[in-house]
């Protein structure tokens, strides 16, 4: 009975060397998951900012008000926005999945090229208007800085 015992307490030590780093694997798994899901859930911030900021501009009947209707909005949404860049600073590499990191650097290239072409959309409008060209730069430089602060 002894013997019976000892084996059966083996057994149990080896279900339970191999369950607890298959455990941990999946833990892993899971937290990635949700940092990929927070990553995605940043992105999805940002193109909104970013869209809403194009279209603020582009949508005025006058691009110097559409310049000042964005700034405010990026103003009232820059504290948010920081704290979410700040978030995916800190990730380490291993908690994305490689996929969700060629996403981020693609969308995060493509809504700084939208908002950088207002001043080439606007550039005739900006050598007309020095104090437009000024407000358009501000708003273009403080999106760039939020989004690599």
């Amino acid at each position: 009975m002894l013997a019976v015992g000892i084996v059966g307490s083996q057994c149990n030590c080896v279900v339970g060397a191999i369950a607890l780093p298959a455990l941990l694997l999946i833990s892993i798994t899971v937290v990635g998951c949700r940092k990929d899901a927070e990553v995605n859930a940043t992105v999805s911030a940002v193109d909104a900012l970013t869209t809403e900021l194009v279209r603020r501009i582009e949508a005025a009947p006058n691009p110097s008000d559409g310049v000042d209707d964005a700034q405010k909005f990026l103003d009232a949404r820059k504290t948010e926005i920081a704290r979410k860049m700040g978030v995916l600073k800190s990730l380490r590499g291993d908690q994305v999945s490689d996929e969700t990191k060629k996403k981020l650097a693609s969308r995060l290239a493509d809504d700084a090229s939208k908002v950088g072409d207002l001043q080439v959309k606007y550039v005739s409008h900006s050598i007309s208007n020095p104090a437009f060209k000024a407000k358009l730069d501000k708003l273009v430089g403080d999106y760039q800085t939020l989004l690599t602060q």
